[in-house]
């Protein structure tokens, strides 16, 4: 599966996918490491699909549910977390040492 991964004869795989009561979630991955996110709400039948956040934060849901999707704060992202956190949870971020343990986040849905 990786070499047809690697060499695209299977363009995308499907990663994860959820659904509650609003949405419906899948992660593609393309190649190796390249993830997209595609949210189909259901109320409407519009669909999300993107790489990253207008903010420019990378995401993967580890857990989904009602309300909101939790996922772990890639550090690579932590400047970008400045423009959604209130100073005082981004200064707790930014705190963060590299070896501590991984810090998820929660993002609400509207």
């Amino acid at each position: 599966m990786l070499q047809y991964l690697r060499d695209s004869t299977v363009p995308y795989f499907l990663c994860d996918q959820y659904q509650n009561d609003k949405f419906y979630y899948i992660m593609l991955v393309f190649g190796l490491k390249h993830s997209k996110n595609l949210f189909y709400r259901k109320e409407d039948g519009k669909s999300f699909f993107f790489e990253k956040t207008t903010e420019d934060i990378h995401f993967e849901p580890l857990a989904f549910n009602e309300d909101f999707l939790t996922c772990i704060v890639f550090n690579e992202d932590f400047p970008n977390y400045e423009k959604v956190l209130s100073p005082e949870e981004y200064k707790k971020l930014e705190e963060r040492l590299e070896d501590d343990n991984p810090c998820l986040i929660k993002f609400y849905f509207k």
